[in-house]
């Protein structure tokens, strides 16, 4: 997320693992080995310059397989926010646009690899661009392969409620009378165990799929939704739910917010900088916000940290 959820943009997706350690077992050197092999010899079509796009008259997109509201798959059909940029970007270069739907790696380093600059391991091409790429400073350094910036989008944590049994801006000590559902094992579900020492763990109802806590908050089981607003936002207007929004100071949270943008491989500068021009046309045009509002997605101007 979200990126594709909060857990991955900042406890996975972010933070660097750890590296192994001097003494890996001698079958797991010889896995790693084997799987290298195939990389090389899978086919893999490389990411190219714009030149090449453009006489090709296609632009292959990556997008995210499983990330609602921005990208999935329905009936055989990429559908979604990324998929419908995607598709603008491509029109507005003149080509053609190629959406591949990939799941999502351990990392968001392994998806850099997959899908922009040496391809997945089970073969397949690497892609032009890829959209909804968490802007990190920490991220592009240990990436030189890929080039990261134009952000589009910022996404937010935030608490969809029922103002009529909290208010219109409760701040989070109405949770220690009133319920509040959040994805277990997300940035959010971590916040709102340890806040205050606990004081709100009696009222935190756990799910593991995002629509099971939408579900909940319309059948008025809980009043409030703690996660990604774009998420909760893009699954409410599915079920044509409403909710007020807030985002009420989040002390210790590990992030509250990251802006996404685009990736592509380090020798295609060409086609990043022509696509970071189309994505500020699409912005200053209101086509930007227009793809998001037929989402149910509100649009967010991304901050300039």
């Amino acid at each position: 997320m979200g990126y594709p959820d909060v857990r991955r943009v900042k406890i996975r997706g972010l933070m660097r693992r750890q590296d192994w350690p001097c003494g890996l077992k001698r079958s797991a050197v010889a896995a790693a080995c084997l799987f290298g092999l195939i990389a090389l010899m899978a086919p893999s079509l490389s990411a190219r310059p714009l030149d090449e796009v453009k006489a090709s008259n296609l632009l292959r997109i990556i997008a995210y397989e499983d990330n609602r509201p921005f990208s999935w798959s329905e009936d055989g059909v990429a559908k979604g926010i990324d998929v419908d940029i995607g598709r603008a970007l491509a029109s507005k270069l003149g080509v053609e646009a190629e959406i591949i739907l990939r799941m999502q790696g351990e990392e968001v380093d392994d998806d850099l690899r997959a899908n922009i600059w040496r391809g997945p391991l089970t073969g397949g091409p690497v892609g032009d661009v890829m959209l909804h790429v968490p802007i990190d400073k920490e991220l592009v350094i240990r990436n030189k392969e890929a080039v990261m910036g134009s952000p589009y989008f910022e996404e937010r944590v935030a608490i969809a409620v029922d103002p009529a049994r909290t208010g219109e801006t409760p701040g989070l000590d109405v949770f220690k009378r009133e319920r509040i559902a959040v994805q277990l094992g997300t940035v959010a579900d971590y916040f709102l165990m340890f806040y205050e020492g606990g004081a709100l763990r009696a009222n935190i109802s756990h799910f593991t799929k995002p629509k099971a806590g939408i579900e909940s908050f319309l059948r008025k089981e809980v009043a409030g939704v703690m996660g990604v607003r774009s998420q909760i936002e893009g699954l409410l207007a599915q079920s044509s739910g409403t909710a007020t929004f807030v985002e009420p100071p989040m002390p210790g949270i590990v992030r509250s917010s990251w802006s996404v943008g685009i990736a592509v491989k380090e020798n295609s500068r060409d086609l990043y900088y022509a696509i970071g021009n189309v994505l500020a046309e699409l912005k200053s045009s209101g086509e930007l916000a227009a793809i998001f509002s037929r989402h149910g997605v509100t649009f967010v101007p991304p901050t300039i940290r």
